[in-house]
């Protein structure tokens, strides 16, 4: 899905990134890209800031890195690219 144009208010583009950042967590923590024992989780963070995605270990619920919410889009995009030259 494309970003918002810029006529958008920062409030809904906040929205959109948010939407398509848990997305892409549902679908990385489904697929095979992560390290075994580890998932994405969103942590939302005050009014007005972009949330944070966190590296989180299963078994202990340790946060192992945080990262921002475009390097998960990056890693979806690049999961699907993956796929389609599967195909």
């Amino acid at each position: 899905m494309a970003a918002p144009d810029a006529s958008v208010p920062p409030l809904q583009e906040s929205l959109w990134l948010t939407q398509e950042v848990v997305a892409a967590i549902h679908r990385l923590n489904r697929s095979e890209s992560l390290e075994r024992g580890r998932e994405l989780r969103l942590r939302r963070r005050a009014a007005g800031q972009k949330p944070a995605v966190d590296v989180v270990d299963q078994a202990s619920g340790e946060i192992l890195d945080e990262l921002p919410p475009e390097a998960v889009l990056r890693m979806m995009d690049e999961l699907e690219k993956r796929r389609e030259g599967d195909m």
